[in-house]
């Protein structure tokens, strides 16, 4: 393998490695000063001066429902699933993956770089 390749190779191993202690470390914070969630009560939602009660309600769902359809109910579901995940303690689990996602993908290409240099025939 050429230098050029083993600079970028070792290169790419540190920003690995750099990636997934810094990403950790920060999933690690957020997950200690990140609040419970304790409270999930139904929130209120105010449309023209009147209060609509907002989440898992009957009348929320059936409103959802008449409007939408289920694939509109499956849509709001889906999206209130994917709000919750930015905040507290799952946000941690976020960072945590990502990083770990970010991690392998630049260890994986410094490892593809030096069984790409492997198989090249020499000049």
């Amino acid at each position: 393998m050429d230098s050029k390749n083993q600079k970028l190779q070792r290169y790419l191993y540190r920003v690995s490695v750099i990636v997934l202690v810094i990403g950790l470390l920060g999933a690690c914070l957020v997950y200690y000063f990140a609040a419970d969630g304790g409270n999930h009560g139904l929130g209120y939602q105010m449309v023209d001066g009147v209060a609509y009660a907002t989440g898992e309600s009957k009348a929320y769902v059936r409103d959802m429902e008449m409007y939408g359809g289920t694939s509109g109910r499956l849509i709001a579901g889906f999206n209130q699933w994917l709000g919750s995940l930015w905040h507290g303690k799952r946000l941690a689990y976020v960072l945590a993956i990502g990083a770990a996602l970010i991690s392998y993908a630049c260890f994986w290409f410094a490892r593809e770089l030096e069984l790409f240099a492997a198989d090249e025939p020499e000049v």
